[in-house]
């Protein structure tokens, strides 16, 4: 590349393709950022904030002052910069010590910011264009490249504002999360919008401020204007952690992302994608877009991954929080979920854990990946026998992390007195002696625990020994017992969204106390060795992976990307942004749902239309079926024959629920999926159908009428399926 002319301080322009121009902002060689941005003549954001990287390194390095090294065009149309940077070595750092406090880094107080020898960051833009089913997006694509001879890093934080029109206002932001709106609308400069998770009532109300974009968010983003559609995702599996936030007062809406990795001196970032799909749209239309969308981030990111796109079938839960009696469950439980048409069922914890083993806690705390003597093996594999036999799979919670209070039961020593200790042949831990790092250790080297400590110890899944004892234990599970699908608690803060520091990845000694004087006499060298901090992310999805080829279904505890997800928002959430909630699996709360002003028996069957699930649940102690736990007394809550009636149909249309298009007027739903058309309709309408050869007249599902040849005059509320049908269109309605 060559040495760039000096920009102006005002910017200069950049093709990137034919579509996109890019404005870099400089002052003479030191880079600004980049500022405007246009997409076939469109603004696609505010000048307010420049798109500008942070760079700081987990030892308190903060690199800024960026340089322009050199630029110049790319083969494939795109541009690339390089840049260097000053250095600033000073406060706190993300390592802690022993004692749980940042440790602090001490300079020069009074020397300026210097320039980081060796040091370069690579800015690469690409142009970038996608057709979904005839509508264009065109844009590009951009990613950094980051080597440095002493200055290692594991992630940087990509800082950008995106407003199609120049400003957020006028437009909606739709970004399925349980925290705050999934289609905000901003009118006003005094609108504010946040994703982070406040929780007031809380002690520590501050929950989670980045998420996983992939793992726990939509893994996209989608802002509708007049003039189009703006689209941003990272088309790669990557540990990429996202916060949406627009102050009040401003025009802007922030997408922050940290792209993380493992710490390394040569790091380079999943590329984030830009794309501009113009056009007026009504919201019908916005939908129809937005799915799309959807199915090409899903399918592109789980054949990355390596994962089976799931979707979600008939659910019922069969969960209490004490010690449980399968053998009730399949007298009494079964029989039920079997009648109303549940495909998978759920069950609690039934490994040993600090309930069933200990008598403390609750089934949350895996002591050991092997049915507990009080649940019994052969009663486990008897109610999955009898599920299989009911067209039904088991699936059973689990995670993981393994219990603290086992792990000490573990390190024996002196006489047995008042605890019990379970003795049944080889524990898991016995297994795990021999591995090189089985736990996750945060920046003090405590085993992390997010913040269930002191319950939980979670596993480094990248240790082999972990990997392979924990897939044993589920296989044989599988196998031996039946089990058919894995609940994934706590998917994402316990799993996909860790990182294991290690800071002597030489050392093997954990401890230290200063009372034993062979460990005194060493102060900290003036160069430390390299330290390691490695990402759990593809680690969490390879394994997910394996759990696959098994035979399991994958649910978990979230509402991103792969798997199920026995997660949802609010339900004032989904009444406002039901298309969104696709194979989540909420509760059916028909007193709420009335009291946000939506009708409970249409919404019920609008979120089945939508492939949103609503989960049955079995009360142990009442044996009765209610929506709601712990309100199986109450009449409100039980499930009707209609519902149950629309579950059913659901089953029998599921499997063909892939491609899907919302009707004109939001009138119904359509799928199409292994040959076979799937109509939902919400209100009358007239539908042509385009046939192929050999197609048959079809059936309405609830009532299993045959329909006539021609154009179907299909009634609200009802479920049709059709073989050999090439598209539904409405012809009108009343």
């Amino acid at each position: 590349m060559n040495p760039p002319a000096s920009p102006a301080p005002e910017g200069t322009f950049q093709p990137i393709g034919n579509a996109t121009r890019v404005e870099f902002l400089g002052e003479g060689r030191r880079f600004l950022g980049l500022g405007r941005v246009t997409i076939e003549g469109v603004a696609m954001r505010s000048p307010a904030l420049p798109i500008l990287p942070e760079l700081r390194s987990p030892d308190a390095i903060r690199l800024g002052d960026f340089q322009v090294e050199a630029s110049g065009p790319t083969e494939e149309g795109g541009f690339r910069l390089s840049l260097g940077a000053s250095r600033a070595d000073d406060g706190p750092m993300e390592w802690m010590l022993h004692a749980v406090r940042p440790r602090y880094r001490r300079g020069a107080w009074s020397q300026p910011p210097r320039r980081a020898e060796n040091t370069a960051l690579d800015l690469e833009l690409r142009p970038a264009e996608i057709v979904l089913d005839g509508d264009r997006g065109v844009g590009f694509s951009y990613r950094y490249h980051y080597k440095s001879d002493a200055i290692a890093l594991y992630k940087i934080l990509d800082r950008a504002t995106w407003e199609p029109g120049g400003a957020i206002e006028g437009n909606a932001f739709w970004l399925r999360n349980a925290f705050s709106p999934s289609i905000q609308r901003f009118h006003s400069p005094q609108d504010a919008y946040c994703t982070e998770w406040f929780l007031p009532s809380a002690v520590n109300p501050n929950i989670f401020e980045f998420l996983p974009f992939q793992t726990a968010l939509c893994g996209f983003t989608f802002t509708a204007g007049e003039e189009g559609v703006l689209v941003t995702w990272v088309p790669v599996a990557s540990h990429v952690r996202a916060l949406f936030e627009k102050p009040r007062g401003a025009s802007h809406l922030a997408h922050l992302y940290e792209l993380c990795g493992d710490l390394s001196l040569a790091f380079s970032t999943a590329p984030i994608e830009v794309l501009w799909f113009p056009g007026k749209r009504n919201p019908v239309e916005q939908l129809n877009l937005y799915e799309r969308v959807r199915a090409l981030v899903s399918e592109t990111l789980h054949a990355d991954a390596g994962l089976r796109i799931e979707r979600a079938a008939s659910y019922g839960v069969m969960e209490e929080w004490g010690n449980a009696d399968l053998r009730h469950y399949a007298a009494k439980g079964l029989p039920r979920l079997k009648q109303a048409g549940v495909r998978t069922i759920f069950l609690a914890n039934h490994f040993e854990n600090n309930m069933n083993v200990f008598g403390v806690s609750n089934m949350c705390c895996t002591a050991d990946l092997k049915v507990a003597p009080g649940v019994g093996e052969e009663n486990l594999a008897a109610f999955c026998r009898e599920a299989r036999e009911a067209d039904a799979s088991v699936e059973m919670w689990g995670n993981t992390a393994l219990s603290t209070l086992a792990l000490m039961a573990h390190a024996r020593n002196g006489r047995e007195e008042r605890l019990r200790f379970p003795r049944t042949g080889p524990t898991l831990f016995d297994a795990l002696d021999d591995a090189a790092d089985p736990w996750v250790r945060n920046p003090s080297n405590a085993i992390e625990a997010d913040h269930y400590t002191p319950v939980f110890a979670v596993m480094n899944l990248r240790d082999e020994t972990v990997r392979r004892v924990w897939l044993e234990r589920w296989r044989d599970a599988r196998e031996r017992l039946g089990l058919g699908g894995i609940f994934l608690d706590s998917s994402f803060n316990m799993s996909s969204d860790k990182f294991h520091w290690i800071a002597r990845p030489a050392s093997a000694r954990h401890g230290a106390t200063a009372d034993q004087t062979q460990l005194l006499g060493h102060s900290r060298p003036e160069r430390e060795p390299l330290p390691a901090i490695l990402s759990q992310y593809r680690a969490h999805l390879s394994l997910m992976a394996e759990m696959q080829r098994m035979g399991y279904v994958y649910c978990g505890e979230d509402i991103g990307v792969f798997g199920v997800h026995r997660a949802s928002g609010p339900l004032s959430n989904l009444v406002a942004s039901l298309p969104l909630w696709v194979d989540c699996l909420p509760d059916f709360d028909p007193v709420e749902i009335a009291r946000l002003g939506a009708d409970p028996e249409g919404f019920f069957f609008r979120a089945l239309a939508y492939r949103v699930v609503w989960k049955l649940q079995w009360d142990p102690q009442a044996d009765r079926l209610t929506w709601i736990q712990g309100k199986a007394g109450e009449a409100a809550y039980a499930p009707t024959e209609g519902q149950l009636a629309r579950l059913r149909a659901y089953n029998v249309v599921q499997p063909h629920m892939e491609r899907r298009r919302v009707l004109r007027d939001e009138c119904g739903v359509v799928y199409h999926g292994d040959g076979k058309t799937v109509v939902w309709t919400f209100a009358p309408a007239r539908l042509a159908l385009s046939e192929a050869d050999g197609a048959d007249a079809g059936k309405e599902v609830l009532t299993g009428r045959a329909l006539e040849a021609g154009p179907v005059e299909a009634a609200a509320w009802s479920v049709y399926l059709f073989d050999g049908i090439r598209n539904v269109e409405v012809l009108g309605t009343p």
